[in-house]
């Protein structure tokens, strides 16, 4: 199935016991409910047919009585999203605060912020997901049996190892790493990752993965990259990111 343009079909939705829906990337945040009733959550098929889950709101309260809201999807486990990328019609070219507190909506795309990701680790949310769709609707993914997001009193250092998957690993580049954005330089660079590479993230000397890069941008290392499958001239057209405990 075809999903190289924005009003094409890249999957099926269904909401309760609706006809099924083609999944629009431009109309996909009408689709999703706003409780998470059994009679009001979204099943999402990726056209591929390689993985089926529910998509729903959520919320998780941790044990140190934060409540952190986002996206779930349930399949054989519930994850809990951080990121979402489906259509660059969110900026995530954002300074040291934006990528702190999170920005975006649930609806559309967003980043649930390093704070609450270190929250969300530090509560045991440890096993992270990275799933990757390119311009012919073929998704891969890349998981990470540890996954840890340090304080802001170390700049949100990351720790991530264990993969498995079929993306091959482009994350082992980034651990150990602090987060970086335009304002905010972390790197090990002569330069600043985060404004020659257009986002915020755990860069070193610069990238192997860009999940935050520049939407549909194509120019060397400034775009979505996953280095490891498709390389730096490549942008993702999806991308979700998401944590679960072991």
């Amino acid at each position: 199935m075809p999903c190289n343009a924005l009003l094409e079909c890249v999957g099926v939705d269904i909401i309760g016991r609706e006809t099924k829906r083609c999944r629009l990337l431009s109309g996909f945040p009408a689709l999703i409910p706003t409780q998470t009733t059994s009679d009001e959550t979204a099943r999402y098929q990726k056209s591929t047919g390689s993985r089926v889950g529910t998509d729903f709101y959520c919320a998780a309260q941790l044990t140190s009585g934060q409540i952190v809201s986002t996206i779930c999807n349930q399949e054989n486990h519930q994850w809990m999203l951080i990121q979402r990328r489906f259509d660059g019609s969110e900026k995530f070219l954002r300074n040291w605060v934006d990528y702190e507190n999170g920005f975006g909506s649930r609806g559309s795309e967003f980043w649930i912020g390093n704070r609450n990701i270190h929250e969300l680790t530090n509560d045991g949310y440890t096993y992270l997901r990275i799933e990757l769709m390119d311009h012919d609707c073929i998704w891969k993914y890349a998981e990470y049996s540890y996954f840890y997001v340090e304080s802001d009193s170390n700049k949100y250092k990351l720790h991530v190892n264990g993969y498995s998957g079929d993306a091959e690993d482009s994350m082992w580049y980034h651990d150990g790493m602090f987060f970086s954005t335009y304002d905010s330089d972390n790197d090990y660079a002569d330069y600043n990752c985060g404004l020659r590479w257009r986002g915020g993230w755990w860069y070193r000397e610069c990238h192997r993965a860009n999940l935050n890069g520049d939407y549909g941008n194509n120019d060397y290392g400034e775009g979505i990259n996953w280095y490891h499958w498709k390389g730096f001239y490549y942008s993702m057209k999806e991308v979700r990111i998401m944590v679960r405990k072991p």
